[in-house]
This record gives C-alpha cells, structure tokens and sequence, in this order.
C-alpha cells in the first residue's frame, strides 16, 4: 500500500490539478473547449491510473493481511502449542 497507495494518490491529484487547470482557464480566459485539448485526456487519464494504482494498493494490502501463515509464531513452536 505504501508504493501503489502513494503512487495512485500523486498521479490522481496531478491529475486533478491539470483538470482545474483547464476549468479555471475555461472559465476566465474563455479559451476553446476543454475537450478539444489533449492536456484534457492527459488529466482524465492520470486521474484513472492513479485511481487503479491506489486499488491495486488497497487489495494487495488486504491479500497479504490475510494470508494463512500470517498469525502463526515461531515462539508456539519452540514450545509444542502448535495446531
């Protein structure tokens, strides 16, 4: 989670910046349409990279806390507590 987590939320927002970038230049310097400019599909995709980036994150987190082996210690080895 710390590599993709931190990834996917770096290119999300980038990709957010660029999408307000536009917006705001739409709105006050009434450039031509938004979609018509290839920053635009740039932003869109970075906002969906980031967000599948942060998912794979997420899931790869979840598949390694529930791994079989994950509560089993050595110390109830040692012992004879084992199952």
């Amino acid at each position: 989670m710390h590599l993709f987590g931190t990834l996917g939320t770096l290119t999300f927002f980038i990709g957010v910046v660029i999408l307000v970038y536009l917006s705001i230049s739409k709105l006050f310097w009434d450039e031509t349409g938004i979609a018509t400019r290839p920053l635009f599909f740039f932003g869109i995709v970075t906002i969906i990279v980031g967000s599948q980036l942060f998912l794979t994150g997420f899931v790869a987190e979840l598949l390694a806390r529930n791994h079989w082996d994950r509560n089993r210690y050595q110390i109830s080895e040692r012992i004879g507590l084992s199952e």
